[in-house]
């Protein structure tokens, strides 16, 4: 399975942004066409994202239902995303519309950050990859090749490789993707 994320724009009388969380079967590589979607909205625009109901979710934790455990993968990840400026519009800061993370290829460990700007939807060719590896015997991710800058702050460093260790952590943290 591979986790798509984007920001969307709500344009209602709130303005909300959303997280859409879209999951790609590893036979799909349509990027406009995902197999599942779920949508997240930070009704006060804090940060905090909540999933809307339980039908939307899948059961990501393997116990064969649908619970707030479940839900709570989601709401983690997109709090975890939006720690991506790059992907986020805050300012002019914005250099991506899509983050794609996949196991590499070949690999039952490394994951692939893949980061695609506006207009691109080939995923084979993204703009930029990111890869974690290393990963500890509690299966949280130790090392990232190639980061960028992903908290805006001008420069490459240690709370940026952060913010991509979590993130590979969490989607190798979703066991079981059925819809």
């Amino acid at each position: 399975m591979k986790q798509l994320f984007e920001f969307k724009h709500v344009h209602g009388d709130d303005k909300a942004t959303e997280v859409s969380m879209s999951r790609l079967s590893d036979e799909n590589n349509d990027l406009e066409h995902p197999d599942h979607t779920v949508r997240l909205s930070s009704l006060d625009n804090n940060g905090t994202y909540r999933a809307p109901n339980l039908d939307e979710v899948e059961d990501v934790d393997g116990d064969d239902d649908r619970d707030k455990d479940d839900v709570s993968y989601y709401e983690l990840a997109a709090k975890l995303v939006t720690a991506l400026v790059t992907l986020s519009s805050v300012g002019q800061q914005k250099r991506f519309e899509r983050v794609l993370i996949m196991f590499k290829p070949g690999s039952e460990t490394d994951i692939d950050i893949l980061h695609f700007k506006p207009g691109n939807t080939d995923i084979s060719a993204p703009d930029y990859v990111v890869t974690a590896t290393n990963p500890d015997r509690f299966r949280n991710y130790r090392t990232i090749k190639n980061p960028i800058d992903a908290d805006g702050d001008g420069d490459v460093d240690s709370d940026d490789s952060l913010i991509y260790r979590k993130l590979a952590t969490s989607f190798a943290s979703m066991r079981d993707l059925r819809p």
